[in-house]
């Protein structure tokens, strides 16, 4: 399964918060929502990489792969993918924790005091395989493919319960040609029937990074 585009994109994102007022009316990069690769799409992908393997072959690997990744992790024990990073299984305790008081009266059932058992990402950081943050961006084609702006659909309306508000992303030429346009007739918004507008919630929509500067 070939990747029909291997760029990365972004969208820039407008930040509608006014109590920011340092990143107020800014825009922030966020990472274009793409459809998530399945097992199967990867076995595919990997089978039209020249490989000697076919997808069943590499198919049963995976999903073995994943299987044990999981009963290791369950037991305790962090694995880890060379190239790739380390799963680590993490405790999260229940609020209030247990007390000396409790261990001694052998109140220690650890399903009593432990909340969740969380799976963590560690990427590679290990020198040519390092894969942190900053070092993947090197490995990755970005490219900005539009605006991504919040439309007030109700914009008389006072109550704050009662607002209601549309996604619109348009591509980075025409929101460019409709912002010049705009400016060059006097008119403020940059509002045209040309727009590619998304009118919802996209599902799986995730929110901006800490640090983004968004609000609402």
């Amino acid at each position: 399964m070939a990747v029909k585009n291997p760029q990365f994109e972004i969208n820039l994102r407008k930040n509608d918060n006014s109590a920011m007022s340092a990143a107020y009316g800014k825009y922030y990069p966020k990472a274009v929502e793409k459809k998530t690769i399945s097992l199967r799409g990867l076995c595919n992908h990997m089978a039209d990489h020249n490989s000697i393997y076919g997808r069943d072959v590499i198919g049963g690997v995976l999903t073995k792969m994943s299987n044990c990744i999981i009963e290791l992790l369950s037991q305790g024990n962090p694995v880890k993918i060379d190239g790739l990073g380390t799963f680590v299984p993490t405790v999260e305790s229940v609020k209030m924790g247990i007390t000396k008081t409790d261990i001694l009266a052998g109140k220690w059932n650890a399903s009593n005091y432990v909340k969740a058992i969380h799976i963590r990402f560690r990427p590679e950081g290990n020198s040519d395989d390092d894969i942190t943050s900053r070092n993947f961006k090197d490995q990755c084609v970005l490219s900005t493919y539009g605006v991504e702006e919040k439309v007030d659909l109700t914009p008389d309306e006072s109550d704050p319960k009662k607002k209601q508000f549309i996604k619109r992303i348009t591509p980075l030429d025409d929101w460019i040609a409709q912002q010049k346009s705009a400016s060059g007739s006097g008119s403020g918004s940059s509002q045209s029937s040309g727009e590619n507008t998304n009118t919802g919630e996209d599902e799986g929509n995730t929110p901006p990074p800490e640090g983004g500067g968004f609000g609402g």
